[in-house]
């Protein structure tokens, strides 16, 4: 090279036409308005002469550094290029070599055949036919980066192409009710690499045909054997043939209960296949012991005088005791991915896939279950208790979760008193009672709501004078329907920092953390912080270009928030620091075991299957209880004010690993790895680092926010 590298002011600067076509660019000079210009394939950069600034693909960037010219040479300042092209640089002070390339083997998948025409790596839809249940489909892919190739799905130019990395994404509508394929095509002046997806996005329900007269093997409610009382409603469903006459029958009884046929699965009555009744038990069903036994249900379809018959798998076991069982939550380490209380949903059935505890009902997840509490089971479902909170809402708890106290008929807990107590980090209100008993806390900012199910209050209890942070205390009933149903309502003087409800006896305690102790000139000093990089092992996470994935992605990012946090004094704990498997729920047991002060968990995003994947992008912020809301707006609010990413949403969500109330706790999405103005911001090392300062600021301003509150 002709012209060397210039050291000007402690900056690089470098001969711009010669580096850049060594890169693979064309350059021209227009020595009238003095730009120097470079272009690969679709990437166009100018270069002004003695301005702070580059134009990349017409929009301007600003520079602190001018471009220079050195003895009638175009000089551009090396770092602030690399940031604009994304090319690697490696200088050696000792040999003063500086080592210049472009991503190609970063960005780049090996090529997996023979073929003239250019890389293509379609990464969605997948090589193996995809059912898909949306009208509106992404495809998304890599080809060559730094290179002239054009990318085109179905004959359409994609959407949205960079080729910096070569990754693509696009929208395809897709028919509904036939097979349909996705044709992806790269071409460069070599020859042209194409790739074909089949997909079937089924119609909305497929109804079975008339003849032969069939009950469908599989889509059969219940699905598990049942235990109800006497009173509560059975619901028995199938599909079959339309257009028939269905009846179901329990046991041995000659009884037949008519069934209604559905146009399609909880639709209007018609001719669709789906067959419903809903069956209420009476007395006639029990023996003298108080229970009828396990009993099989048999459905009959009915239609021009042929009948075919179907004995369905769930049993039923009818009671006539008040109680069913006494059951209480095993210890937390025995919980894990099962250890959920779940709110059965509404009264539609579903019958197409199978459901927690084969009844048929949609589910939703409550909250983590809490060692010790002990719930009244009303009756079972499959593998599940069936709770009973004293309303209509009916909660399942998985029987492994759980274990049985024998002998135990009924829950009679008696509230005696309320006491406050105050240590060095929180406040402890502690609840005496005669016995465990089932709750919930519905948490606010600065407000907690125990919810005590079957509590009876004794009549001398006298609440607490307050103390510490606590403004307000009030025992009240949980509502007009239910009298053995209590609340109590905790009001606290500002955010509070975190709360924890665990037994200790029969006495519930309430622990309502403190805002931490900050020094307002190093906030970070002293904090234990612990970092979760998402996945790992076989769990891959998101779907990344080529052969990156999210695991891939996020560890290095880790790292550099480790280094980050660590040199302003925090001491620093890695759910994992190699690429290896970790359950999902044993991430945060190390906030307990290392007396964390903040838990982060670290992924990039992926797109649902019908989303508008071009136009949806950018951070995300996900927190699991209300007082961490303001943490998430904080953290989304820095990371899109210090990167070049935009911010898209903070979202509540019951996730595992957020699932601990009692510390700050935060899971990022750094950008979606599918979006290819996101993924070359995470996948380069550059990116990567900037993304990591972001949340080392985040997580400061979040402790200095507590610094301008009242402390006790």
């Amino acid at each position: 090279m002709e012209e060397p590298v210039k050291i000007a002011e402690d900056n690089l600067f470098i001969p711009a036409a010669v580096i850049l076509e060594k890169l693979g660019f064309e350059t021209s000079w227009d020595s009238k308005k003095r730009i120097l210009s470079a272009s690969l394939g679709n990437l166009i950069y100018k270069f002004p002469a003695k301005k702070h600034e580059i134009i990349i693909n017409g929009e301007i960037v600003k520079w602190n550094l001018p471009v220079e010219m050195i003895d009638d040479v175009t000089y551009l300042p090396l770092f602030p290029l690399t940031e604009a092209l994304g090319i690697f640089v490696v200088w050696n002070e000792n040999s003063n070599i500086l080592y210049i390339s472009t991503p190609h083997d970063y960005f780049d998948p090996p090529k997996n055949d023979s073929s003239e025409g250019p890389l293509l790596n379609v990464a969605y839809p997948p090589e193996q036919l995809l059912y898909y249940y949306g009208n509106s489909l992404f495809v998304f892919g890599t080809t060559q980066s730094f290179s002239p190739v054009d990318v085109m799905v179905n004959g359409e130019p994609v959407e949205i192409f960079d080729p910096r990395t070569g990754n693509f994404l696009t929208m395809v509508d897709i028919p509904r009710g036939e097979e349909f394929t996705v044709l992806v095509e790269a071409v460069d002046a070599n020859g042209k690499t194409a790739v074909e997806r089949n997909i079937l996005y089924p119609a909305p329900w497929q109804a079975m045909p008339d003849k032969p007269l069939t009950i469908h093997s599989t889509f059969l409610i219940p699905g598990e054997n049942q235990v109800l009382r006497i009173g509560d409603i059975l619901r028995v469903a199938f599909q079959g043939s339309p257009g028939g006459e269905a009846s179901f029958w329990i046991g041995d009884s000659s009884n037949r209960f008519s069934m209604t046929e559905l146009a399609y699965p909880a639709g209007p009555p018609g001719e669709g296949g789906i067959y419903v009744r809903s069956f209420t038990a009476d007395e006639q069903l029990i023996s003298d012991k108080g229970t009828s036994g396990p009993m099989s249900i048999t459905v009959s379809l009915v239609k021009d005088e042929e009948e075919v018959i179907q004995k369905l798998p769930g049993s039923v076991t009818f009671y006539s005791e008040p109680h069913y069982k006494i059951v209480e939550v095993r210890e937390e380490d025995k919980l894990k991915n099962r250890g959920w209380l779940y709110m059965i949903q509404g009264n539609a059935v579903q019958v197409s896939s199978g459901t927690l505890g084969g009844a048929g009902y949609y589910t939703s997840v409550v909250r983590y279950l809490v060692e010790g509490t002990r719930y009244e089971a009303v009756g079972m479902s499959g593998n599940y208790y069936r709770v009973n909170l004293y309303g209509n809402e009916e909660f399942l708890i998985h029987v492994d979760m759980v274990s049985v106290l024998e002998g135990k008929k009924v829950l009679e807990p008696v509230l005696s008193k309320i006491e406050m107590t105050e240590t060095g980090d929180k406040i402890m209100i502690v609840l005496n009672t005669s016995e465990r008993f089932p709750f919930l806390i519905e948490d606010g900012k600065d407000r907690l709501e125990v919810e005590m199910y079957g509590m009876r209050a004794d009549d001398n209890l006298i609440l607490p004078d307050l103390i510490g942070q606590i403004r307000d205390l009030q025992l009240e009933p949980n509502n007009s329907e239910h009298s053995d149903s209590m609340k109590l309502i905790i009001e606290s003087d500002y955010n509070i920092a975190g709360f924890r409800g665990r037994w200790i006896g029969n006495n519930l305690i309430i622990d309502i953390f403190k805002p931490p102790v900050v020094d307002v000139d190093n906030p970070l000093k002293g904090k234990t912080i612990i970092i979760d990089p998402g996945h790992g092992g076989e769990d891959t996470g998101a779907i990344g270009p080529g052969d990156i994935h999210e695991k891939d992605v996020v560890l290095p990012m880790s790292f550099y928030l480790k280094e980050m946090l660590e040199e302003e004094g925090a001491n620093v704990i890695m759910t994992r620091s190699e690429d290896v498997f970790i359950n999902l729920y044993d991430r945060p047991e190390q906030i307990d075991q290392y007396n964390a002060d903040f838990f982060i968990s670290i992924h990039v995003n992926a797109h649902a299957h019908n989303a508008q994947a071009t136009e949806i992008h950018g951070l995300m912020t996900l927190y699991n209880y209300a007082h961490n809301e303001e943490l998430a707006e904080i953290m989304l609010s820095t990371m899109d004010e210090l990167t070049e990413l935009p911010a898209f949403r903070t979202w509540r969500r019951n996730i595992a690993v957020t699932r601990h109330p009692h510390i700050p706790g935060v899971l990022v999405e750094a950008g979606y790895l599918m979006h290819p103005e996101d993924n070359w911001y995470i996948l380069h090392p550059r990116g990567q680092k900037d993304l990591a300062a972001a949340m080392k600021e985040g997580i400061k301003k979040y402790f200095l926010s507590y610094s301008v509150r009242p402390a006790n």
